[in-house]
């Protein structure tokens, strides 16, 4: 299935190239465990002859000798009803940097406007929930899991800047419930139909019934924030009930044994930027359940370091998909087995989010394998930039050869949105995260995919972020 089609300014080619993400996580075909039919011979003379293995998990790299945000410790929200009001950065960041050519001031300020313009232009009413919001997606789709999620994240986070943050937040939840995925038996009740009709409603002929694992990882991390935050005993909602809902039924359905997520072709096919490692430590705690912070960042870990040593030795890039997972030998997908597009084994439109994932847990966890992949990615990204974002292309292969340069009248923002939590790495990366603070918040986008490719990493590099 084809989740996002992307519709931008630029021109008709250049929107036609960037094909749709979607599936990744659930569907159909995920229920069983059936091989790919792909030979691993077809592998090549880079395969290794020894698998690579997710391992203990590396000590914090605690980062002392960079610079630190410029944020207080722990401390006590002042606002009542509201545990983490946006500004105060009360979750101090234990690793990496943030933006220091500007103050956070001048970040909060453009954070409050950039929301308030991709609220204005996004969040909308769902004519078949009476009661329920969307993030709008496009004219023929009123919205897919995937927005939900992000907006659930946003709006959580933003509390204390918009006075009705709590009262969308809810909405948004309930559009959420009156939508599960009702072909998936037994745990759909707990996840959300990837995509809905213009009206709201479900349909075999949209979301079909099935999930999309992406969705619902964010929904099921803003649903523990939003315990956090606002707390479960006081409204219509139980916030961390829900979410260790939605948890047990992603492991459920979209997880294997090994720690490994299932694809939509089949199960044997993984989505690189399903690979949400701060969303499985803080699923972790929240059920007692150490499978999340240990197979399950380890499998991911392991996957995304063979991609980066044997696939893309020069770029450290990864793959949207990998396929051959229930093998030693896992490779980039041929393409037409995850979103079912000819990009799957490009660093495309699902792995660009995947510095924002990886850097935002960096800062909180001091995981040091977040911290060396990242760094790959970003000494690559400087290289082919000449560390100017706006040079970014649409895509790449995986020899690190740009797909398109952007034309003049249009730029990947989507793309250069999550290199912000790449860069906090490591102080090397200072000045381009400083170019890369002043491009997103001078060049923000309101429309879906790239506003919140922007707005999500920019809270994570302002030290506004914090987790369940």
């Amino acid at each position: 299935m084809k989740r996002r089609i992307f519709i931008t300014s630029g021109s008709a080619a250049m929107a036609s190239a960037l094909a749709a993400c979607g599936g990744g996580g659930g569907g159909a075909a995920a229920t069983a465990d059936a091989g790919t039919g792909v030979s691993t011979a077809t592998l090549g003379a880079s395969t290794p002859t020894t698998p690579v293995t997710g391992g203990a998990s590396a000590p914090p790299d605690t980062g002392t000798s960079q610079p630190q945000p410029q944020q207080p410790a722990q401390g006590t929200s002042n606002v009542p009803g509201i545990a983490y009001p946006f500004g105060s950065r009360l979750q101090a960041y234990v690793a990496g940097i943030v933006p220091n050519n500007v103050s956070n001031a001048q970040m909060d300020a453009s954070i409050r406007s950039a929301y308030d313009a991709w609220k204005a232009n996004g969040i909308v009413d769902v004519p078949t929930v009476p009661g329920g919001k969307a993030l709008r997606f496009a004219s023929n789709y009123i919205t897919v899991s995937e927005a939900m999620g992000y907006a659930m994240l946003i709006t959580v986070v933003m509390a204390g800047h918009d006075p009705q943050a709590r009262s969308i937040f809810d909405a948004l939840l309930k559009t959420v419930r009156a939508r599960p995925a009702y072909s998936i038996p037994g745990v759909g009740s707990a996840l959300m139909d990837w995509r809905l009709e213009a009206n709201g409603s479900s349909s075999d002929a949209a979301g079909g019934g099935w999930n999309a694992m992406d969705g619902d990882l964010d929904i099921a991390l803003a649903l523990l924030m939003a315990d956090k935050q606002w707390g479960s005993g006081t409204g219509a909602w139980n916030y961390k009930q829900e979410g260790i809902n939605t948890i047990n039924a992603m492991k459920a359905f979209n997880m294997k044994p090994d720690g490994t997520t299932k694809g939509m072709a089949t199960a044997n096919v993984s989505r690189t930027s399903d690979y949400m490692i701060g969303h499985f430590r803080a699923f972790a705690k929240a059920t007692g359940d150490s499978y999340w912070s240990t197979t399950v960042i380890d499998r991911c870990y392991a996957l995304i370091n063979r991609m980066q040593t044997v696939y893309s030795p020069s770029a450290g890039l990864m793959p949207d998909f990998i396929v051959a997972t229930d093998t030693a030998t896992p490779y980039p997908s041929p393409g037409g087995m995850g979103d079912f597009t000819n990009t799957e084994m490009n660093y495309f439109a699902n792995a660009q989010r995947n510095p924002w994932r990886w850097g935002c847990d960096y800062v909180l966890s001091g995981d040091a394998r977040w911290k060396s992949v990242c760094n790959k990615l970003m000494n690559f990204f400087k290289a082919d930039t000449g560390g100017d974002p706006a040079r970014t292309a649409i895509g790449y292969e995986m020899s690190g050869n740009a797909l398109l340069r952007p034309y003049p009248a249009w730029t990947p923002k989507g793309m250069i949105g999550p290199q912000l939590c790449g860069a906090m790495v490591d102080g090397a990366h200072q000045a381009y995260l400083n170019s890369l603070w002043s491009y997103n918040a001078n060049n923000f986008s309101n429309q879906y995919y790239d506003a919140e490719l922007q707005l999500l990493p920019m809270l994570v590099a302002s030290g506004n972020w914090w987790t369940a």
